[in-house]
């Protein structure tokens, strides 16, 4: 006991010293190992209230083991004032990747205060915290976000949503650094403690609820409290409300942004309705299937409990479907400015949630109630709903406009699920061919840049839809000669290639299999001009890169396709491809031959100047070598040799077109123009 009596924390309690000293006197003397005597004292509402809003930034460093300390601050300081040091720790808070040094050096410092503390403190060393798992920022930041759901339960005010948003923009400045799955499990325990409406916590279930912190024990009513009339009070929990749902919207947004890479939005959720809505009964035991990874991996599993907590809690804060499907389908133009704390509405209907986040969390319902099978009343009409989404998020895409081509992935996964849910039973007529064409744009430049087929191919669903072959035609046309929709031509000769290739057992006559209609396209599938217009004479690597990533794909398509069609007796026929091939030989094939041949001759290892694998790379250079003209050598071999067996080909003939099909061709020219 007499050693206790000789702790500097006991000696200099008030009234031995002032507040004032005995603060500056902790911020010298507090070791972890003097962390339980604190802890102790604090117990005593009066000294806590009087230096707790003070502790606050001393005490974060040392967590876990700070950690009651926190909690004594929470329920029994002042709530007035440590939620304003909370907010601004908060606000400060940065991820730091040093932690696991910090961490090391602080448990050699807390191993050594315990030796010398031992005599200044009477609890066992076995009651230390053990050492943390989480980096030190998502210990603080879980202990601050907790902090806050104690203190905002004690504070009783007119207007609770004063306090509440100046907490909720301290909270999402600092979250949206560390949107991990800890940190994401704390902020929605806080917001659902903040609610006005909430149902009861449910008990743990993933292993990132496990790091949020529980505060249970009882806390010091509000010493200055005030009292709400009726009126105030229900108009008040309508901006809380309006306030919770603007946070979670924020929440869901940085979530998934900080999953998503370039090519993969780390939950999948279009493969994965694909798999379910497909009825692909193998997709939970076929290892390779993303149902069966995200079911098996813990780490995807947690992810997806996340998300439908998410989408739980939206519902229990009274977002409905139908509000978020009028943010989505308001055109940019119309959206109200993003909201500022600094000059908060007056008027919950003046908190605007964000588009983008309406976005994600409308996806996000439908998608979880199709994945885990829940019931749900919402469809979004594919016309005109889901193409005004499209229209608002992605606009028209154009190749002149890289911008518009440039979505975050968590956006194109958003939208590409919402296509698939939307298309699996019906597809509505559009308004009129433009509606439909700038949509078909629209999911093509969302899905162009993904890597499964399976998503590449979700366009073609659309295309096909229109009732009217000439309008299916008029799309496709307009993409192979318009330059500025390059981004989708490799797509368009895959919906060209569906009309032409007929299921098997399907027989129809076909606007597409019409050798005059064909002989339009032609010319715009190998297009003699644009490969003139790739200029060497000024260096190779701009005509380079323009040929490998865009000439050079679509090319391939459309060869694949051409000897799809000389390898089908009937299509081969109804073309009269024998008319045409020498003209495509001399005019098309042995220039793309002599343009890949130069572009080869530059490598170093055939003797060029290593242009391109200077600016490159050798390996990268290489590799688009092998993707790009060892591909298109490869479909011109098969080609020609499929043409050799095939055909009876004259290499002096010129395609001949007798009057009537001059006459006809220029009219289709005429009727298919856009």
């Amino acid at each position: 006991m007499g050693h206790e009596e000789e702790d500097p924390l006991i000696k200099a309690l008030p009234p031995a010293t002032d507040y004032l000293t005995y603060l500056t006197l902790l911020e010298y003397q507090l070791t972890p190992a003097r962390l339980p005597t604190l802890h102790r004292l604090l117990q005593d509402e009066t000294l806590t209230t009087n230096i707790g809003w003070d502790l606050v930034q001393l005490l974060l460093p040392m967590l876990p083991e700070s950690q009651e300390c926190l909690e004594d601050v929470a329920r029994l300081g002042n709530p007035r004032e440590v939620i304003l040091r909370v907010a601004d720790a908060l606000m400060k808070l940065e991820p730091q990747h040093e932690d696991t040094d910090k961490h090391d050096e602080h448990d050699e410092c807390a191993k050594g205060d315990s030796k010398a503390g031992a005599q200044a403190s009477s609890e066992p060393e076995s009651h230390a915290r053990s050492r943390p798992s989480q980096p030190l920022h998502v210990l603080q930041f879980n202990s601050l976000v907790a902090m806050l759901s104690v203190l905002h339960g004690r504070i009783k005010t007119k207007r609770p949503s004063r306090f509440i948003a100046t907490s909720l923009q301290a909270v999402l400045e600092a979250y949206t650094s560390m949107p991990t799955d800890e940190t994401t499990a704390a902020v929605l325990a806080l917001l659902r403690d903040l609610s006005p409406s909430k149902r009861p916590a449910l008990p743990p279930r993933g292993t990132s609820d496990s790091s949020v912190f529980q505060v249970r024990q009882s806390s010091a009513p509000d010493p200055e409290a005030e009292e709400q009339t009726e009126s105030t009070s229900n108009e008040d929990a309508a901006m809380v409300r309006k306030l919770v749902q603007f946070a979670l919207i924020e929440v869901l947004k940085s979530y998934i942004l900080s999953l998503s890479g370039p090519t993969d939005s780390g939950l999948s959720w279009t493969l994965r309705l694909q798999e379910t809505l497909g009825n692909n009964i193998t997709s939970l035991t076929n290892k390779l299937s993303k149902t069966h990874i995200h079911t098996t991996e813990e780490h995807l599993r947690e992810r997806d409990l996340i998300v439908s907590r998410i989408t739980a809690l939206s519902r229990d804060f009274g977002l409905k479907d139908e509000d978020l499907l009028q943010i989505v389908t308001t055109p940019q133009d119309g959206s109200p400015p993003q909201l500022d704390f600094d000059e908060m509405p007056k008027s919950p209907d003046d908190v605007p949630l964000e588009r983008h986040g309406a976005l994600l969390l409308l996806a996000a319902r439908l998608t979880c109630d199709v994945l885990f099978s829940r019931p749900t009343s919402t469809r979004i009409p594919v016309y005109p709903d889901l193409a005004t989404i499209f229209a608002n998020f992605v606009g028209v895409p154009s190749a002149a406009d890289a911008a518009s081509l440039e979505h975050p992935q968590a956006l194109r996964e958003a939208l590409l699920s919402l296509t698939v849910i939307s298309t699996h039973e019906k597809i509505e007529e559009p308004q009129d061919e433009q509606q439909y064409r700038n949509f078909a744009f629209a999911v093509t430049s969302c899905s162009n840049m993904q890597s499964y087929n399976a998503l590449r191919r979700i366009p073609s669903i659309i295309v096909r839809s229109h009732p009217s072959e000439l309008a299916r035609f008029k799309l496709i046309r307009h993409v192979l000669e318009n330059e500025e929709l390059h981004f989708a031509r490799e797509s368009a000769v895959g919906w060209l290639r569906d009309e032409m290739l007929p299921i098997k057992g399907e027989e129809k006559a076909s606007i597409f299999v019409d050798k005059d209609f064909f002989y339009v396209l032609v010319p715009l599938l190998f297009n003699a001009a644009e490969l003139s217009s790739v200029d060497l004479s000024s260096g190779l690597i701009v005509p380079w890169l323009r040929f490998s990533q865009s000439i050079a794909p679509a090319v391939h398509a459309a060869l694949n396709l051409y000897y799809l069609l000389l390898s089908s007796p009937e299509l081969r026929g109804k073309l009269e491809l024998g008319k045409t091939h020498a003209f495509l030989r001399r005019k098309f094939f042995e220039p793309l031959r002599s343009l890949c041949r130069r572009f080869e001759e530059d490598l170093s290892e055939n003797g060029g100047d290593g242009e391109i694998e200077a600016a490159l790379g050798p390996e990268m250079s290489r590799a688009g070598m092998a993707r790009a003209i060892g591909l298109l050598y490869q479909i011109l071999a098969q080609v020609e040799e499929r043409a050799a067996e095939v055909l009876d080909v004259d290499d002096d003939e010129e395609p001949e077109l007798t009057g009537a099909s001059a006459a006809r061709i220029a009219e289709i020219e005429a009727r298919t123009a856009v």
